[in-house]
């Protein structure tokens, strides 16, 4: 991977700077030094990032694009546990924690990611207080989503776990928002759900114009009906 200064997004200019731990940081001093860190590196879709088993590098950051988390088992089978988005932070609960990567990353599409090294990042966080505050939040935010994955696989229903799923992973479209280049099994994964039932309930969204298949895109056709399915409107 060829990291260098050079790949690296300007933070002031960046469309996702308030969904990431830069925004958090406060001051003008920490923000700066956070900026000079950084080295960044382009992905193309279903590059690895960081793979299962190795010993962490650093944190990453998503710039653009998306990456996904998942487990692998011996018999090559994967479990996607997250996707992140922009903002987002990577690797950095195995470096606090210390050990190998217990998860792998891979680019979903054409992706940033930038990377602050180890000793860096430990070198940050004692240097600026107010970082291991914006971190600090930054893992509350990560807490909070994945106790809400659970209590939504325990308590919410095939439909509305598949629902969420699909308007958490729309991007803008033509005329309406579409899901692009998601396997069914992936879906499936991520909604707690069998291939079979989420390949059941696609059909049905479909059959009741909820949504239309377009080669390797679902098109989101009622994007409001989606969501109050999956319990994200008031």
């Amino acid at each position: 991977m060829a990291f260098s200064k050079r790949e690296a997004p300007n933070c002031d200019w960046c469309q996702f700077r308030k969904n990431c731990l830069y925004e958090l940081l406060g001051t003008k001093e920490s923000k700066k030094a956070w900026r000079e860190m950084r080295v960044a590196n382009p992905f193309k879709s279903g590059e690895v990032i960081f793979h299962e088993g190795t010993t962490p590098m650093g944190v990453y950051v998503v710039c653009t694009g998306r990456v996904k988390i998942y487990k692998s088992s011996r018999s090559g089978q994967q479990l996607i546990t997250r996707i992140e988005h922009p903002g987002d932070l990577l690797g950095h609960i195995t470096l606090l924690h210390g050990g190998p990567y217990d998860a792998s990353g891979e680019a979903m599409e054409t992706s940033v990611v930038s990377l602050v090294d180890a000793q860096s990042f430990t070198g940050f966080l004692t240097k600026y207080p107010n970082a291991s505050l914006a971190l600090l939040k930054a893992l509350a935010h990560d807490v909070k989503m994945a106790d809400n994955k659970a209590r939504d696989v325990a308590f919410k229903p095939a439909r509305s776990r598949l629902a969420d799923v699909l308007c958490r992973l729309k991007k803008p479209g033509k005329a309406h928002p579409i899901v692009a280049d998601m396997k069914r099994r992936d879906l499936a994964e991520m909604a707690g759900l069998s291939i079979e039932t989420t390949v059941r309930l696609l059909k049905d969204f479909e059959e009741r114009e909820l949504l239309e298949k377009k080669e390797k895109a679902l098109i989101l056709l009622n994007e409001s009906q989606l969501l109050v399915l999956a319990g994200l409107t008031s």
